[in-house]
């Protein structure tokens, strides 16, 4: 503050010293050119306004063309105008003040250079008290220093980024590796905020919507009806239908999983793996299927077929007595067992079983066809080529059949089988 201080002070005794300077001159000049009685300088104006600049660049004079005189003195007339005489100048009150005009400045080769340095010199040996001496002088003849604004704050700077931690290396052999810094501790959780002006908003948007559906008419809602064992048993007939039981036997397994007492089910799903080969899963499933309902006649139908299939002829033939107690007019069931007769060695009964199976249905083509191998097996060549011969009337496919059929062996080389086998053929084709 103090150095600040003395710089003021120093400036303005500069800018005075020029003003008094300015003046001096101007005055030698007029009282040169016309002799007049001697003028003492007043005291500065009080609307005077010194510029303060700093001492590093003090502002020079700009040079002008041609001195003009100072109010305070006389100079020079310019050219085309009259000498200017003491006697034309006006009347001065003595009793007033003079009031001085503003000097305008002189050229810079009026000044003497060596003038301004001597009194820089001589002001900057000047002791602290002298020059606020000096001031003092100033403010008592009406002089007001211009304020100094407030140096401006110094802008914050901005944190140097830290740096970046070297990489880590990659410790020899031999060399211990560098101990590793510990973790920071798990920083704690902040506290869940207040609900704001959001929270507020979105209770409101609640509370409207609230309000909207309570306005709403109520109406029954339906629920999607879910699926059912007997939906996913339909599904596997369908699948079964077209020869795909893998298909078949997946939604048949759905449906018992679905409901575990479903007859159907089980049956169909035994159907189909024995279409696909699993005899033993089939085997299962038909078991499971008698065992929830025991007088079932297609079930114990085609586990006697399954039986006869794998050979198991007592336990076919069981099957098919207890089918028949069931249902004693079933011709399939009766075709079914006069074939277990037959691969089991016995022709007569298998005999029985096919001829009242074709009394029953005249059109059954398996019935006369198995009462034409049994009576070919029996040696009764004359009643197996009737038989055969109705059996291939009803279905004359079955021609392929009989011609490699081992139980009508007798019959092979006869003219009248031979003949049959090709009218068969030919209305076949």
């Amino acid at each position: 503050m103090k150095r600040t201080l003395k710089r003021i002070l120093l400036l303005s005794f500069v800018v005075a010293f020029v003003l008094v300077a300015v003046r001096f001159v101007a005055h030698r000049r007029g009282a040169a050119t016309l002799p007049v009685q001697p003028w003492t300088p007043a005291a500065p104006p009080r609307d005077v306004h010194v510029e303060v600049h700093p001492p590093e660049a003090p502002p020079s004079p700009e040079p002008a063309e041609a001195a003009e005189p100072a109010s305070g003195g006389l100079g020079p007339a310019a050219p085309g105008e009259a000498p200017v005489s003491v006697a034309s100048l006006p009347a001065v009150d003595a009793s007033q003040p003079p009031t001085p005009a503003t000097p305008e400045p002189a050229s810079a080769a009026e000044f003497e250079p060596g003038l301004l340095t001597s009194y820089f010199e001589s002001v900057a040996a000047t002791a602290d008290e002298d020059l606020a001496g000096h001031l003092a002088t100033l403010v008592e003849h009406g002089w007001e220093p211009t304020p100094v604004p407030p140096p401006e704050p110094e802008p914050e700077l901005e944190p140097a980024p830290a740096p970046e931690p070297p990489p880590e290396s990659v410790p020899r052999a031999g060399e211990e590796p560098p101990p590793t810094a510990e973790p920071p501790a798990a920083e704690q959780p902040e506290p869940p905020e207040p609900p704001g002006p959001a929270s507020l908003r979105d209770a409101e948007l609640a509370k409207s919507l609230e309000e909207a559906l309570t306005e709403l008419p109520s109406a029954t809602i339906t629920p999607v009806p879910k699926r059912t064992a007997e939906s996913y048993l339909d599904e596997g007939n369908v699948y079964f239908n077209v020869g795909q039981y893998a298909l078949a036997i997946d939604r048949y397994t759905t449906a018992v999983e679905m409901d575990p007492d479903l007859v159907a089910a089980y049956y169909n799903r035994a159907n189909a793996r024995t279409r696909a080969g699993e005899f033993d899963s089939a085997l299962a499933d038909y078991d499971r299927a008698l065992q929830l309902q025991p007088f079932d006649a297609d079930a114990l139908n085609n586990r006697g077929m399954l039986h006869l299939y794998r050979a198991n002829y007592g336990e076919a033939l069981r099957d098919f007595n207890a089918a028949l107690v069931i249902d004693p007019a079933d011709t399939t069931v009766m075709v079914n067992r006069g074939l277990a007769h037959l691969q089991a060695g016995d022709a007569a009964a298998a005999l029985v079983d096919f001829q009242e199976a074709a009394s029953l249905d005249a059109g059954d083509a398996a019935a006369a066809y198995g009462a034409g191998q049994a009576s070919a097996v029996l040696g009764n060549r004359e009643e197996a080529l009737r038989h055969i011969a109705r059996a291939l009337e009803l279905n004359p496919s079955q021609a392929s059949e009989a011609a490699a059929d081992p139980n009508l062996a007798v019959l092979q080389g006869d003219p009248a089988f031979l003949k049959l086998l090709r009218d068969s053929a030919s209305r076949e084709g």
